[in-house]
């Protein structure tokens, strides 16, 4: 059976109120409101944009769903996770403070934010799954213990995984600081010897004992190292050193497989949202203002995140005259992770569209 993925169009520049009555028909017309229950924990999956980044999906865009949801009696929440690399969101503190300063607050959004892999990205649930290159996977534990979930995806251009849809949102944007370096590297961390300091900070946050000191140099023993990300993210000198060279095919079905861990006890429970709006060649990770590469198309909502972005892709292409690929990173094969999804369950590339009015 084909899956149903609900469409509706809109402007560039569309104004606040048409947008708002467009997320609540599509909430409706999909049945949404049957996924949740009162009383629930419902994650709104998103993300805040990095410092600098205008082209994220505004804050003033959650009212509706977050209205909902309260009238459903469930007890909705924004979240997005911790990430690796040097930023304004790479702890919990600077995250909030950013989202803050975005719009996101409780009198703008309806709802609180919770940062679901807590305080430095190392909360995390260990997910079971059936996959091809994973057998477990590490997932955010607040993502986890929601107890369903609306994933909400600005859809851009992607640098590694050429789009960055739905799947991206929650297999990246879910996993943990461990699950996030699982898909980013196929080896441990190093130390690069003339950047270390000899300040110790990494011996004491290492879980493992893993790490000790050669004179005035850390150093990393591969035997120990579980690859966890705590000397990375302590480190203040970027002495610590992964390879993130992981081929996009490689990194694409790492990254699906822990969508499928993200989801994979609220499957029934998570639906998606995907925003053709202000469609850019990179991700919201960048910081800085982008422009975007064609004029806006519209709103989709599914229950299945692989119908959602073969939509998504197909209607940039519909609309463009050219893939999203070929507009951003054309040496890059964004089905590559839809298939995967395909092939472990995710979810299905077989997709009808039903135009909302």
């Amino acid at each position: 059976m084909k899956k149903k993925v609900f469409f509706i169009p809109a402007a560039t520049n569309e104004n606040l109120e048409s947008i708002h009555q467009k997320i609540i028909r599509l909430f409706e017309k999909a049945n949404l409101e049957n996924c949740f229950e009162a009383e629930e924990f419902i994650a709104i999956k998103t993300h805040f944009g990095e410092e600098g980044n205008t082209t994220h999906i505004p804050a003033n865009y959650f009212s509706p769903l977050v209205e909902k949801l309260k009238n459903l009696g469930a007890k909705p929440f924004l979240t997005d996770t911790c990430v690796l690399y040097a930023s304004e969101r790479s702890d919990a503190v600077k995250h909030l403070h950013l989202a803050e300063k975005h719009g996101f607050t409780i009198e703008q959004t309806g709802a609180p934010i919770v940062i679901a892999d807590g305080l430095r990205g190392s909360n995390e649930t260990t997910v079971k799954i059936s996959g091809e290159l994973f057998n477990e996977v590490s997932i955010a534990t607040e993502a986890i213990a929601a107890n369903a979930m609306i994933v909400t995806t600005h859809v851009t251009g992607h640098i590694t995984s050429g789009i960055g849809g739905a799947i991206k949102n929650i297999g990246m944007g879910l996993a943990s600081r461990k699950g996030k370096l699982r898909q980013h590297s196929s080896v441990k961390p190093s130390i690069n010897s003339p950047k270390c300091t000899g300040c110790g900070l990494c011996l004491l946050w290492c879980p493992e004992d893993a790490i000790t000191m050669n004179g005035d140099v850390a150093v990393i023993n591969s035997k120990k190292c579980i690859g966890c990300g705590e000397c990375l993210t302590v480190c203040r000198f970027d002495a610590v050193q992964y390879n993130w060279q992981t081929s996009s095919s490689d990194l694409q079905k790492r990254m699906t497989e822990h969508a499928l861990g993200a989801i994979m006890n609220k499957k029934d429970k998570t639906c998606f949202f995907n925003f053709l709006i202000n469609i850019t060649k990179d991700c919201d990770c960048f910081n800085v203002k982008q422009t975007p590469m064609m004029n806006d198309i519209g709103i989709l909502a599914a229950k299945d995140p692989v119908a959602i972005d073969k939509a998504s892709l197909d209607l940039v292409r519909r609309h463009a005259g050219k893939s999203l690929e070929s507009m951003s990173y054309p040496s890059l094969d964004p089905l590559v992770q839809l298939k995967h999804g395909e092939r472990i369950g995710l979810g299905s590339m077989d997709y009808e569209i039903e135009v909302v009015d």
